[in-house]
């Protein structure tokens, strides 16, 4: 309907901003599962990767790609 492609249209910066990393840690990390019975080690496999990926962005930023000229 109309009225789902507006909100569709307003929220999909927000959710293209939060599904991203989600998607890094299923798709690089090897998140899909957990693999841990124990909660505090799983907690600490999501801390580090959070880690890896805030350090993976973070030198995106710092370190640019420089194109061939």
């Amino acid at each position: 309907t109309p009225r789902q492609k507006q909100r569709n249209r307003l929220i999909s910066k927000v959710r293209a901003a939060v599904e991203r990393p989600f998607a890094v840690f299923k798709q690089r990390y090897g998140m899909r599962r957990l693999r841990f019975f124990n909660l505090a080690t799983n907690r600490t496999q999501c801390m580090l990767a959070g880690c890896g990926y805030n350090l993976q962005r973070a030198a995106a930023v710092l370190f640019p790609k420089r194109k061939p000229a």
